[in-house]
């Protein structure tokens, strides 16, 4: 006998499982409720409309190329146990991913759970089964002059309609792909699941009639203990791109303005990069070790180890993720910043184990074009390493470098102190990784204002506070390598979540969240170098083109906004705070942070390269609040960064000059990071003051508290209402992240599976008393007795 738990408190337990009707009814006992799963109680909440709008949007002509819908069936514990039997006769464990099923065994199970020939099965036992399809239903409605509900006219009109006809048989036979997931034995907890893909006629109102008439069959098979419509799975670059710029499905209005990456290069260090793939692919050059600013993607290809990626590897991926372009036109995988170019250095061998060089040598890479390193590698060393200081002190030596690293992914169940060396540096940007949207995420998470439960935590070991900064890190597609293969691009359509296809990609890890932020990072460049800055428009007259890494970091971190949680899955959802080692200044968001007139909440206003003396204070010029343009955001946010010198490795209080940030408005003095006073810890430093009003005036001061220099120079950046127009982004959609229900969602899921049972429970406890009376007073025969098997 097999039971899986769905609940588990002090004072209450509720498990499901298989058992013959005869042991159902002999388990007695005040503490015992058993409850018959009726198909009604199987599906999932949302699965029914889920069924229908999937089918209707995939007929779209539009939506072409998306997965298709499909169901997914969780069976009843110790149904289809994962095991197998070798030649020697030994029975040994199977655990692997779905697994496509033979068209014999499909077909086992088609005509065991839904028979191709529905008609007179379909009609005649499994409409009873479900009350509100039953005649009993029908006649107690009819005799009490009460309507049928809407649910009812639904389910017994597409049961009259498609199990009374041969409309699905063609779509039963030929139209469906089945795939298993078997459970492991040695988990208690895991279970077996199948999924059946559905491929839509193009009829809307067959697929639906199928699809939903499948569905009811499934649900009435007594292995099947629960359904649910997969949600589709839309995992894309463009996805990411869209959530960073707008937070608007579709809309990337830093592209519309011809800010991509132009102009821009961007080093990588990685497994390799297969060079032939289409989003690299140029006709016209071969990348090699010599800088070339002519190539339409790889401007150099240093190999420190080999000169190609391993199939499907990880630096093709992050490479992708970054610049990816087709060559041939517009991409499923196209990257961050599309514009950008590449400049590689390739540390891995065939294997994909990584062989570094030394610190400089790796970071000289591109140089001098390429400004930004992006690094999606790092060790499980939480302290201040020799690493960490050589990177910290190449961006000290070069003041116009960015690095930016993995955070890791060593955070499962909230470990602390699992960010890894060299993430664990002072001036580089520690990245870690949160859920991508709901067209987007993988089955069964949450949305995207919630971090990835991988996501490696701070602080670092002198406590300073880690990660600085989160991006989408899960199911993110990009380029895929196929070194043997010349020219491998897009699939016909896009695979799911975590899966590959020809030229194209999907991974998770805070690996594929660092591109995603050095890619922003080069689109702020650009938005600095070409004269986007301060009006939101090009303007020759503006152009700023040496900004340090300083200041994009600390573009970057300013419009950076608070998530909602940690998502550890089947644990529960973990409180975080602003400023905490969960999220720190938050995730992404390039909407905050920069100025595009009527495209973005808010102005910018930015002084680079300032300094300030050892005891000295550096008083910058009033902020004045301004929305008498139409700019409606509420909030003043101030972030000072500077870039000091390495530490030396191992150290205990690694920050070496020590600037306090201050903001004062209206008699109030503001301090950074949450703090109630000034923050000695770290060198990024951000005040956010809300409830700002037109008129207010800030005063922005930076102290050099502590020094072993004389000076210490610094960027600070400054967004909100400064006389700008409004973002129109929002009138007619809202933001994913504001509009965030996925944890509700879940929860109320949860709450489905307890409650609703507990309430058929309530009334089987008053018809059972009634039963009790009567069976005393001999009006029901008290010893029959019965083999039949049900789902319980």
């Amino acid at each position: 006998m097999h039971f899986r738990v769905l609940y588990n408190s002090e004072d209450f337990l509720c498990v499901y499982g298989q058992l013959l009707s005869s042991a159902a009814w002999g388990i007695t006992g005040d503490e015992f409720i058993v409850q018959p799963i009726i198909p009604s109680l199987k599906y999932m909440k949302g699965s029914v409309d889920g069924m229908m709008k999937d089918v209707d949007f995939m007929n779209s002509a539009e939506n072409a190329g998306l997965s298709k819908p499909s169901l997914d069936m969780v069976l009843c514990p110790g149904v289809a146990v994962a095991t197998d039997v070798d030649a020697n006769g030994t029975e040994t464990i199977v655990v692997e991913g779905w697994e496509e099923l033979s068209e014999d065994t499909a077909g086992d199970i088609v005509s065991m759970l839904a028979p191709t020939t529905l008609a007179e099965k379909l009609a005649n036992s499994i409409a009873d089964t479900y009350y509100l399809t039953s005649e009993v239903y029908s006649e107690s409605a009819s005799s009490l002059g009460d309507e049928l509900t809407e649910r009812s006219k639904l389910w017994s009109g597409m049961l009259e309609k498609y199990s009374q006809s041969e409309e699905c048989i063609e779509v039963y036979r030929n139209r469906l792909a089945w795939k298993m997931q078997r459970a492991n034995p040695n988990s208690e907890e895991d279970v077996s699941l199948l999924n059946v893909e559905f491929d839509v006629t193009g009829n809307a109102d067959v697929d639906v009639g199928c699809m939903l008439t499948l569905s009811f069959a499934i649900a009435a098979h007594p292995n099947v203990c629960s359904l649910e419509s997969r949600e589709r799975v839309k995992v894309q670059n463009t996805v990411v791109q869209w959530l960073t710029q707008s937070e608007v499905e579709g809309r990337t209005p830093f592209f519309d303005v011809g800010l991509d990456g132009d102009g821009q290069v961007v080093a990588v260090s990685d497994t390799g990069c297969d060079r032939d793939n289409c989003y690299f692919y140029d006709p016209d050059s071969d990348p090699g070790e010599f800088l070339n600013t002519r190539a339409r993607k790889i401007v150099q290809y240093k190999a420190f180890e080999d000169e190609s990626d391993y199939q499907y590897g990880h630096g093709t991926h992050v490479a992708g993720t970054i610049a990816g372009k087709r060559f041939d036109g517009e991409g499923m995988a196209d990257g961050v910043a599309p514009g950008a170019k590449i400049a590689f250095a390739d540390i891995g061998d065939s294997e994909g184990a990584l062989h570094l060089p030394f610190d400089s040598q790796l970071l000289k890479t591109g140089s001098p074009q390429a400004n930004i390193h992006s690094a999606s590698w790092g060790s499980e060393i939480n302290a201040y390493t020799t690493q960490a200081r050589n990177f910290d002190q190449y961006m000290y030596d070069n003041q116009d470098f960015l690095i930016l690293i993995a955070a890791g992914n060593s955070g499962h169940g909230d470990a602390p102190h699992t960010v890894g060396s060299p993430a664990t540096g002072k001036n580089i940007i520690a990245v870690g990784a949160h859920h991508n949207t709901d067209s987007s995420k993988p089955r069964h998470g949450l949305g995207p204002s919630y971090i990835a439960d991988f996501s490696s935590r701070g602080p670092t070991s002198d406590g300073r506070t880690k990660p600085d900064i989160i991006a989408p890190g899960k199911a993110v597609l990009s380029a895929g390598a196929l070194p043997y293969v010349r020219g491998e691009c897009d699939p016909s359509e896009n695979p799911g979540a975590n899966s590959k296809a020809d030229g194209v990609l999907s991974l998770q890890g805070t690996s594929m969240a660092t591109p995603v932020v050095s890619g922003t990072a080069a689109i702020i460049r650009q938005y600095f170098e070409q004269g986007y800055y301060p009006s939101g428009k090009k303007n020759e007259s503006d152009i700023y083109a040496t900004p340090t890494g300083a200041l994009i970091k600390a573009v970057l971190m300013n419009g950076a906004q608070f998530l909602n949680g940690v998502d550890n899955g089947g644990d529960g959802v973990t409180e975080i705070k602003p400023y905490d080692n969960n999220q720190n200044f938050g995730r992404l968001a390039l909407q905050h942070s920069i100025y595009l007139p009527g495209k973005t909440d808010v102005q910018i206003t930015a002084w680079d390269k300032r300094a300030v003396e050892d005891q000295g204070f550096d008083i910058l010029p009033p902020v004045t609040i301004d929305t008498s343009d139409g700019c409606a955001y509420d909030k003043l946010s101030v972030t000072l960064v500077w870039v000091e010198p390495g530490s030396s490795p191992g150290c205990r209080n690694c920050v070496l000059n020590d600037l306090d940030l201050s903001v004062e408005l209206g008699g109030k003095t503001y301090h950074p990071n949450g703090r109630p006073g000034p923050d000695r810890v770290n060198n990024a430093e951000r005040v956010i003051i809300s409830g700002v009003k037109n008129g207010d005036v800030a005063t922005i001061k930076v102290h050099g508290y502590n020094l072993i220099q004389s000076r210490q120079r610094y960027s600070l950046v400054a967004t909100g209402c400064f006389g700008g127009v409004a973002n129109q982004n929002f009138v007619d959609q809202c933001s994913v992240f504001e509009c965030d229900e996925s944890q509700s969602t879940r929860m109320a899921k949860i709450l489905m599976a307890i409650f609703i049972p507990l309430g058929v429970l309530c009334l089987c406890g008053v018809g059972m008393f009634f039963y009790r009376r009567k069976q005393q007073e001999g009006g029901y025969p008290g010893d029959v007795e019965t083999n039949n098997e049900s789902s319980e």
